[in-house]
């Protein structure tokens, strides 16, 4: 008989199981850990809004002493919604992820509400109705709320990963309400945002190239008839493929966008320093602020703008590789795609790629709404970024052993 001369309980090792997931949906054949949100992300995130403050201010300086007597009035406003946004953004980071899943459909309803309260009491300006009003002289933009909507909804379709689902058929209703209400407005640069976001989501997410192919093509198709019969639209296009051939009206914007970046050569004017700003260059602190930027800070500049989008874009889709949920995955990937997609396409603007299409630089241009819902959508990142798959276990540590 075995005597036991240690009175503490004798400790017999056990088999090792798989730690608890941190949400219901996240692989079990994996370890993960919950961490600080992700240091490097927010570090580029100030830097660019700092940088988007400056800018703001030299490009609508001139403009606000003109119509205020106060050259800081338009970048005041700025520096009240950067303030509002990264209070918001590090309130969201704290807010786990799975709550946009579970209030997915209820945000696209929001959306699609306010999207319609635009065609009742919007503002017009430049020949759309984008914005409501509201108290103090402030306005809000509700297609900007509606990117966040469809990014969330197509993060709930692909992490099902099913081609046919009563999730997939009711986000994708929602989804093209929401493309249709914001097309009427018109502003079919948001709404050609969505359209890709939801190929690149449905992609992601394992649905057949085919499939996506003949719909995109279709949809591709119908977009064109409608653009061509549209007087304004096809204006761009044309003035885009031809801004020599009318200086003066169609392809005056894209001219002076040229002048601007040209002038500014290597290392620029310096800043405050543009010319174009002044009188010539349409919206400088908006659609053409990276042109502005070029004009004042070169060459170099510029392409510290894109590097910083780009170190953005790299740091959220590796938070989605490292996250050990399927619908925190789509969702990092989702936002970082809208967001990507909205600087490719002003930064292709400003550089005649594409036709002038209204869609301002993210966490730069001035604009309240995409300031704060761009900094929303960081915030959703950030919290993603806290959760990481840090090994893969082996297949004894994934199934509890047997007795």
């Amino acid at each position: 008989m075995e005597l036991i001369t240690n009175p503490r309980r004798r400790k017999h090792n056990k088999p090792p199981t798989a730690p608890k997931p941190v949400d219901s949906d996240v692989q079990v054949t994996h370890e993960t850990r919950v961490t600080a949100m992700d240091r490097p992300l927010t570090l580029a995130i100030f830097v660019l809004v700092g940088m988007g403050l400056a800018s703001v201010f030299s490009a609508s300086a001139h403009e606000a002493q003109l119509e205020t007597g106060n050259s800081f009035t338009i970048v005041n406003k700025q520096i009240l919604f950067a303030v509002a946004g990264f209070i918001l953004m590090f309130v969201i980071s704290r807010v786990n992820f799975q709550f946009w899943r579970s209030t997915a459909k209820l945000w696209a309803i929001i959306s699609i509400c306010l999207l319609g309260l635009t065609m009742v009491i919007g503002v017009t300006a430049n020949g759309s109705e984008r914005w409501i009003p509201l108290p103090f002289g402030f306005q809000f933009q509700p297609s900007d709320l509606a990117k966040l909507s469809a990014a969330i909804l197509m993060a709930q379709v692909a992490s099902q990963r099913k081609i046919i689902s009563m999730t997939f058929v009711v986000n994708m209703f929602l989804i093209s309400m929401m493309i249709f209400l914001i097309y009427q407005q018109p502003s079919l640069s948001v709404s050609i945002i969505i359209g890709l976001l939801s190929v690149v989501m449905l992609f992601l997410g394992g649905f057949p190239l085919t499939f996506l192919f003949i719909g995109g093509s279709l949809i591709g198709y119908k977009m064109m008839n409608k653009i061509m019969a549209t007087e304004y639209q096809w204006r761009r296009i044309t003035g885009w493929l031809d801004p020599w051939g009318d200086p003066q009206d169609k392809g005056y914007n894209l001219i002076h966008s040229y002048f601007a970046i040209g002038s500014g050569g290597l290392f620029g004017l310096g800043y405050g320093h543009s010319i174009e700003k002044l009188a010539y260059l349409p919206f400088p602190y908006t659609d053409f602020i990276f042109s502005v930027i070029c004009e004042e800070w070169g060459l170099f500049g510029g392409l510290i703008i894109m590097a910083l989008f780009g170190f953005i874009a790299w740091r959220g889709f590796t938070i989605a590789m490292n996250c050990p949920s399927t619908f925190g995955q789509m969702l990092a990937f989702g936002i970082t795609t809208t967001l990507t997609l909205q600087a490719i396409m002003n930064i292709s603007v400003a550089i005649g790629m594409m036709p002038v299409t209204g869609v301002t630089l993210p966490f730069v241009s001035y604009g309240g709404t995409s300031l704060i819902i761009s900094l929303l959508m960081m915030g959703i990142l950030l919290n993603i970024s806290r959760y990481k798959i840090t090994a893969r276990l082996s297949e004894a540590a994934a199934t509890p052993a047997a007795l």
